[in-house]
């Protein structure tokens, strides 16, 4: 391990009114096989008891903020924070089987580069997250847009990918994202102007463009409640992820104008259509 770290890896972990599954996924990492490792949160000041129910764990550092300063910005803070070799992007609403972090660093001491697990549903079923980096047309199918809200289009049109074997894909979430502390602050880790969503695309985007590989190991299978703490903010999530997925275009694409404009256009009637899809009808998980 490098001498200049105290840890083999960091856990960061970013809280928001996750009082329903941050127990479970902090005593999963009590399971953990290899034992090398740190746990730092940010609370991103949560209006239930979050906070209190991190209170009483003695084997984190936590960081319980006053003001929510969005996610990306949050990991970036904790990064700072750490004293691990490799970093692990984790969400409150994961529960990890005991062998993941050996899986992953062992993985890493082989495979330099970014490394994601498999997401799965807590009934076991696949949950896509490695996918090609994000075109116009994929506005019209991801999760957030209309059509898929109302059932016209399927998860997998918004360029998912489901790998059988471990395999170098173009981008994961951030869900659950092993990266070598180096590496992340030599990136200036995620653009801070994502407040939400799009900051992990953006990432691999940045990686993609210094050749660095990006793993999706798929026998390596994490439990995942999607949406856990945007789901209870919907509005405000689905304004995010429109913002954000016009803010990315803008970044790397800017010199299409004509069709940032069209981009622009397309996720505002998006976003109004989506608000009003969720006023009218129970949500859709999949």
């Amino acid at each position: 391990m490098n001498k200049k770290y105290k840890y083999k890896v960091s856990i960061l972990i970013l809280t928001f009114n996750n009082a329903d599954t941050i127990s479970s996924c902090l005593e999963s990492l009590d399971n953990q096989t290899l034992i090398d490792f740190e746990i730092i949160i940010r609370d991103n000041n949560s209006a239930d008891n979050t906070v209190t129910q991190l209170k009483q764990y003695d084997n984190i550092k936590l960081y319980a903020a006053d003001s929510n300063i969005g996610f990306a910005a949050g990991i970036n803070y904790l990064s700072r924070q750490a004293n691990g070799e490799y970093l692990y992007i984790l969400n409150p609403d994961c529960e990890c089987p005991a062998d993941m972090l050996e899986k992953l660093y062992e993985f890493a001491q082989n495979n330099p580069g970014v490394i994601s697990p498999a997401l799965i549903y807590p009934d076991g079923t696949p949950q896509l997250s490695a996918r090609h980096l994000i075109s116009y047309k994929n506005v019209l199918f991801s999760r957030k847009s209309p059509l898929y809200q109302m059932g016209f289009s399927s998860i997998d049109s918004a360029g998912y990918l489901m790998p059988e074997n471990r395999s170098k894909v173009p981008a994961v979430s951030a869900t659950a994202l092993f990266i070598r502390n180096d590496l992340f602050q030599t990136i200036d880790g995620f653009d801070e102007r994502f407040f939400l969503y799009l900051e992990d695309i953006d990432l691999c985007f940045r990686l993609n463009s210094i050749n660095v590989d990006i793993w999706y190991l798929p026998d390596v299978k994490l439990k995942h409640i999607l949406g856990a703490s945007s789901s209870k903010a919907s509005f405000r999530a689905g304004y995010y992820h429109h913002h954000s997925m016009f803010k990315y275009f803008t970044k790397h694409f800017s010199g299409n104008y004509i069709r940032n404009i069209l981009l622009l256009i397309v996720l505002t009637a998006g976003f109004v259509i989506s608000v009003m899809i969720n006023i009218t009808k129970p949500k859709r998980r999949k």
